[in-house]
């Protein structure tokens, strides 16, 4: 049941960046407990957007991680490192032009965990699906992206 932070100062309600950040904290709470009630195996909500993307992008890298999760190349060089402590993924270290280039993949019990935390997370997509219009989402995609360019025009933001 969502707790409304809004009570106690109630201009809060019409504050379109309070209530951006309000929900994006949410959704991160959510994905916490969700994942913890949920799916087994993956210790973090980072762990398991890390399986998405190896499942979608084999190749992605782990600057390309970094910038998807906001986190600095070395904290995703040790999530990935504990990933592969427990059997989740592989790093396989590559040399290309004498530099040496560690690729990741999935192995089966991390694709494991991902498929059965992909029907989960589906459940939740499904729901949502249910409530809007797919006309209603991409209007929604499109305003966040017009809020983060506005935002862009005052302050350079830098993904890590």
């Amino acid at each position: 049941m969502e707790q409304n932070a809004n009570k106690i100062i109630p201009q809060l309600d019409n504050n379109l960046a309070f209530q951006i950040d309000y929900t994006a904290n949410y959704t991160k709470s959510f994905r916490r407990e969700f994942q913890a009630q949920f799916i087994e195996g993956c210790e973090t909500p980072d762990e398991f957007t890390i399986l998405y993307a190896l499942h979608l992008h084999p190749d992605i890298s782990q600057s390309e991680l970094a910038k998807i999760l906001f986190k600095g190349k070395a904290h995703i060089g040790k999530i990935l490192n504990e990933m592969e402590e427990r059997g989740l993924i592989k790093r396989i270290a590559d040399t290309r032009d004498n530099i040496i280039i560690k690729r990741n993949e999935i192995t089966p019990k991390g694709e494991e965990i991902f498929a059965k935390g992909n029907v989960q997370f589906s459940k939740v997509k499904n729901k949502i699906l249910k409530e809007y219009t797919r006309e209603e989402l991409i209007q929604f995609i499109q305003y966040l992206t017009k809020y983060r360019k506005i935002l862009s025009s005052f302050v350079d933001v830098k993904l890590k």
